[in-house]
């Protein structure tokens, strides 16, 4: 199986807390404007991190959370309105761009902080009665609605990824909005009333046209692009040839492990599937 993704970090231990008010003066801050996450870089050749409450001292949130706690510290996100102009020594980078630069914790903390704002920002009213939700539940992440009781929690939807390999060979496809050269793994999200493993052979047939057996769970990723949780298994050919069927596919090819295309950025549980294979292949 895959190593843990990310790996545990004690630096790292996320929580649902009230922001605290006074906000404390050692908080970390992983803060959004819009897509962008501001980092701390005051000198050029300083490593990126996360905000301090210096940094953010003079800027006004639309919304912020606890998400628990970092080096010891308070690690909350808040969100900016777009066009917010930003203080001396703060860039603006993307979360997938942020993976590259910050410390796995770090980055931990911005990736679960991205998904409470799309959950805080997307459920402000009630789903059954359409009262506007304000009233946090104090004992876990989720909101109440004073009116009817609803409760709402963050979203999270489950998906496979898969490494499709015949011997030594892997299937690898690509979609037409990735970089050029860039190939990735068959993957989709798991419907209503449906097992992982149909799961895995329903997109694999409806993406390739391939029929696949032998499927083996390898391990799990949070992937906060906004709220899926990646379930990454592998499988064995079992028949068929590559067909593009469902229009998602720009290109489906088997690799030989020698002549391998770009692959997936190292954060993400694709490069971790297709390493694992290649090692486990010599």
């Amino acid at each position: 199986m895959l190593a843990i993704f990310p790996p545990p970090d004690d630096r790292f231990s996320p929580g649902c807390d009230a922001v605290p008010d006074p906000r404390p003066g050692d908080a970390r801050w992983c803060v959004f404007r819009g897509a962008d996450l501001l980092l701390l870089q005051r000198h050029h050749a300083d490593a990126p991190s996360l905000l301090d409450e210096p940094a953010v001292a003079g800027l006004s949130m639309l919304r912020s959370h606890h998400v628990g706690r970092l080096d010891g510290h308070p690690a909350l996100v808040g969100e900016l309105a777009p066009g917010t102009e930003l203080p001396e020594g703060v860039i603006a980078s993307n979360l997938r761009a942020a993976a590259t630069v910050l410390p796995s914790a770090e980055w931990t903390a911005a990736a679960l902080g991205s998904q409470v704002l799309h959950w805080d920002r997307t459920n402000r009213f009630c789903g059954d009665c359409g009262t506007r939700m304000t009233q946090p539940d104090p004992a876990e992440r989720a909101k109440r609605c004073g009116h009817c009781g609803h409760v709402v929690y963050p979203r999270v939807s489950p998906c496979i990824i898969v490494l499709i390999h015949d011997g030594p060979r892997m299937l690898l496809t690509r979609q037409a909005s990735w970089p050029a050269g860039r190939y990735g793994l068959v993957a989709g999200f798991v419907e209503a009333g449906e097992s992982l493993e149909s799961c895995v052979r329903r997109e694999v047939a409806e993406e390739t046209g391939l029929l696949v057996d032998e499927i083996t769970y390898q391990g799990s990723q949070p992937w906060p692009f906004p709220h899926q949780l990646m379930m990454g298994f592998v499988a064995r050919h079992a028949g068929g040839e590559v067909v593009l069927r469902d229009g998602e596919l720009e290109e489906a090819r088997w690799f030989e492990p020698g002549a391998l295309p770009t692959l997936p950025p190292r954060l993400s549980i694709a490069r971790s599937l297709i390493e694992d294979f290649l090692r486990r292949a010599r």
